[in-house]
C-alpha cells in the first residue's frame, strides 16, 4: 500500500489540477471575446449564405430538410476557427503578466498549464454549438435521428475545437508570439472554399475543385454533419469524420503538451 503521505500529495495535486481548470474557465468567461466572435461569425455565416443561396433549397438534391440543413454544419466549423485562438489568448495574457511564470516554476505539473485552457475554450466552444444546433432546430434545421444527430454533431465539434485549439495553443507557446495563435485559422479558411461548403458535389463541375475537395479534411466534416441533419450525404462521410477528427486531436493536444517543454517565458 501507498504511504498516506502519497495520497496526500496526489489529492493536492488532484485539486491543485481542478482549480487551474476552474481558473481557466473563468478567465475565459470574463473575456469571452474570442468565443463570442467565433459564435458571431458563425451566425453571419448561416444567415447570409442561406439568404443568399438558399433559394436553390427546394431542389430534391437538398432533401427534407432544405439548404439551411445543408448549409448548417459551416456554422460548427465556423464557431470552432472563431473561438480556438482563445486558449492561446489566455496562456499569452498569463505570460505577459509575469503569472506563468510562477505556476511554471510551481510543483504544478507543466501539462496542466497548456490543457485548462484549451479545455475552458473547448468547452465554451460546446456551449455555443448548443446554441446554435437550438437556434437551428428553431429555423428548421432537420435533425434525422433526433438527439442523436444532436449528439453526433456536437462530438464532431467537441473533436474539431479540441483539433484547433491544440494547435493554436501549441503554436503561440513555441513562439511566444499571441499573434501566431491565429495561424491555423488562417490555414484552415482556405480550405473551407476548397470543399462542398455551397453545393453538393453533385453540382459541382470544375474537376480539379472535386478532386482538392476529396483530400480536404473539411469535406469528411461537412458531409458527415449532413448525414446526421438532412441526411443527404452517406453514413461512411460521418464515419470518416470521426477517424479524421479523432487522429487530429490527438495530434494537435500532442503537439500542445509537448509545446510547454519548450515554452519562452
Amino acid at each position: 500500500m501507498k504511504p498516506a503521505s502519497d495520497f496526500s500529495k496526489q489529492n493536492k495535486l488532484n485539486t491543485e489540477n481542478l482549480l487551474m481548470i476552474k481558473r481557466g474557465i473563468v478567465k475565459l468567461t470574463r473575456q469571452p471575446s474570442a468565443p463570442l466572435t467565433g459564435f458571431g461569425m458563425s451566425l453571419f455565416f448561416l444567415l447570409v449564405y442561406n439568404a443568399g443561396i438558399g433559394g436553390i433549397g427546394s431542389m430534391e438534391i437538398f432533401g427534407a430538410g432544405g439548404y439551411l440543413s445543408f448549409v448548417f454544419p459551416i456554422a460548427i466549423i465556423s464557431l470552432a476557427m472563431g473561438s480556438s485562438a482563445g486558449a492561446g489568448q489566455t496562456l499569452n495574457a498569463d505570460m505577459q503578466s509575469g503569472y506563468f511564470r510562477r505556476l511554471y516554476l510551481s510543483p504544478v505539473p507543466r501539462w496542466i498549464l497548456v490543457a485548462s485552457p484549451i479545455l475552458a475554450d473547448t468547452l465554451t466552444s460546446l456551449f455555443f454549438t448548443a446554441i446554435l444546433i437550438l437556434i437551428g432546430a428553431l429555423c428548421g434545421v432537420v435533425f434525422q435521428f433526433g438527439i442523436f444527430s444532436v449528439m453526433g454533431v456536437l462530438l464532431m465539434s467537441l473533436f474539431w475545437s479540441l483539433t484547433l485549439c491544440g494547435f493554436s495553443a501549441g503554436i503561440m507557446l513555441r513562439t511566444g508570439q499571441y499573434q501566431t495563435a491565429a495561424v491555423i485559422t488562417n490555414a484552415v479558411f482556405p480550405l473551407i472554399f476548397l470543399s462542398t461548403t455551397f453545393l453538393p458535389r453533385e453540382l459541382i463541375t470544375a474537376e480539379w475543385l472535386l478532386t482538392a475537395s476529396w483530400a480536404n479534411p473539411v469535406t469528411y466534416i461537412l458531409e458527415g454533419t449532413r448525414y446526421l441533419l438532412g441526411g443527404t450525404s452517406p453514413a461512411g462521410f460521418f464515419y470518416a469524420g470521426l477517424i479524421i477528427l479523432a487522429f487530429t486531436t490527438i495530434v494537435s493536444l500532442s503537439f500542445a503538451l509537448t509545446s510547454a517543454k519548450k515554452i519562452k517565458v
